[in-house]
């Protein structure tokens, strides 16, 4: 069954299942918003984490304060091109599927690094769940970057700067977040597409 009730204008739907090894039972088919474009290199910078999660947390930061709060999206980067799916369609699929399909889009093996970037409801001390702006980049060897600024209570940036944590540096990684290519191999998952993803635009401004 589908999950996208309605078209984002600046999106196209495409219709993916998640393959599991060695399993013949029957999977859901789902109904995805995603938008395709060109990889820029001085947007989204190769070879270089912090370069990469740095910049991919300013165009979201650009954002905010242009446009308001993003959308937060699954962000597929490839070698050449970028994918950006749109995570309230991705969540509406219920448990296991969810996970499996977040890991299927983020942790493909062709990919260069998966990542999740938007305004999202992220935890603090003492249990209480603040908005704020989230980036979250991991790569195939499971190594992670991520940095998040709170939103006041009118989507606007917070006094101070953002918070960046990196697993190189020895922290555990957050909760509810990544894992992707370890449970693809794991699994053995993959992403079967029944319509192709729109051919990549030149020009195409992402990750916002």
């Amino acid at each position: 069954s589908g999950v996208n009730r309605t078209r984002h204008p600046a999106q196209n739907a495409i219709h993916v299942e998640v393959l599991q090894q060695n399993r013949r039972t029957a999977v859901p088919q789902w109904t995805l918003r995603v938008r395709s474009g060109r990889r820029n290199p001085e947007l989204l910078p190769r070879d270089d984490d912090d370069a990469l999660g740095e910049a991919m947390f300013s165009r979201l930061v650009e954002t905010v304060r242009q446009k308001g709060p993003p959308r937060p999206a699954l962000v597929a980067i490839h070698p050449e091109r970028v994918e950006q799916f749109d995570l309230a369609a991705v969540h509406e699929a219920p448990e296991p599927h969810r996970t499996r399909l977040m890991a299927s889009i983020a942790g493909r093996v062709e990919l260069d690094c998966g990542a999740l970037a938007g305004t999202l409801r992220v935890s603090r001390s003492g249990g209480r769940r603040v908005r704020g702006l989230v980036v979250f980049i991991e790569w195939p060897d499971n190594r992670w970057w991520t940095a998040w600024h709170p939103l006041d209570d009118h989507g606007k940036l917070a006094d101070g700067e953002p918070v960046v944590r990196r697993a190189v540096d020895g922290w555990p990684r957050p909760r509810g977040v990544g894992g992707w290519f370890s449970r693809v191999r794991r699994e053995g998952l993959g992403l079967r597409v029944h319509q192709p993803v729109p051919p990549a635009q030149p020009g195409l401004d992402l990750v916002h």
